[in-house]
């Protein structure tokens, strides 16, 4: 006999329900993360090269630009390798914020059809995106072990800082989803803000160069202590545990927030798409 869901516009799903519809909808994560990979990388003739291709084409450029001809200090790391790691995590950041807002508008047609969880989707790009960063962060351990800066603390801490990448990514995609769907001047403001905040993040330059009273202004930015985290391993100064802490914990509240903020407003998305 067929299970059959109502899906009420006013029910608000204790969080318990809520996690276990999540974990029984797992499998259409994976379906949808497979659906987009093998979209991304059709009649492509690199394939998932191109995984490894856009970083490396955009560090290559950042290096000979900011570090031949400019000469943007870079904290004493080799050029390559300074803007590696900051590369890495912001391409998997902008794609997981970037799909994740657009999701609802994106999946309107599928979404007016049939139910389920629309946290999915973001979790299927997010899933996506972690892929990608595992390959460009293996590229980012051979880089510095080529240039003998490769330490255990690079590799054990970045599981803490891909958890807050991925969260504070999905936690302002969530947030911004239904308000792209409802107002699409969003779309047109955000890619705006996407470019402030890349500038306002030390990933051309090393958060070193801003001023002493500026410094703490970068604490409040989790992307911004993910990327300098990776560059403190490298020269070996180890985990700066303050910032860190801080990151996790406003990334945590800010996917929490976002998370319920977007199934809020998830069961009135169908009159709105």
């Amino acid at each position: 006999m067929t299970e059959i869901t109502t899906v009420a516009a006013n029910r608000r799903p204790a969080l318990a329900d809520l996690l276990r519809e999540l974990w029984s909808y797992r499998g259409l994560v994976w379906a949808f993360s497979l659906r987009d990979l093998k979209v991304k990388y059709f009649q492509t003739v690199l394939g998932p090269l191109w995984v490894l291709m856009t970083p490396l084409i955009t560090v290559g450029v950042m290096t000979f630009v900011f570090g031949l001809m400019v000469k943007v200090p870079s904290d004493g790391l080799p050029y390559l390798l300074f803007y590696l790691v900051a590369i890495v995590p912001w391409y998997a950041f902008l794609t997981t914020f970037s799909l994740t807002m657009s999701s609802l508008e994106a999946h309107a047609s599928l979404i007016n059809k049939i139910y389920f969880p629309r946290l999915v989707i973001g979790l299927a790009y997010a899933l996506n995106s972690v892929v990608d960063f595992l390959v460009g962060f293996a590229v980012a351990i051979i880089v510095a072990a080529s240039f003998s800066r490769l330490s255990a603390g690079f590799v054990l801490v970045m599981p803490v800082l891909l958890f807050v990448q991925v969260a504070w990514a999905l936690g302002l995609g969530f947030l911004l989803a239904p308000l792209n769907a409802k107002y699409r001047d969003v779309k047109h403001l955000v890619p705006l803000l996407v470019q402030l905040y890349y500038f306002a993040s030390p990933i051309l330059y090393p958060a070193s160069v801003a001023p002493w009273w500026m410094q703490w202004l970068y604490t409040l930015n989790p992307l911004a202590v993910v990327v300098t985290e990776y560059r403190s391993q490298l020269n070996g100064e180890g985990t700066h545990w303050l910032p860190l802490l801080y990151a996790i914990v406003v990334s945590i509240l800010v996917l929490a927030r976002g998370a319920v903020a977007f199934m809020r407003t998830e069961r009135q998305m169908v009159d709105v798409l």
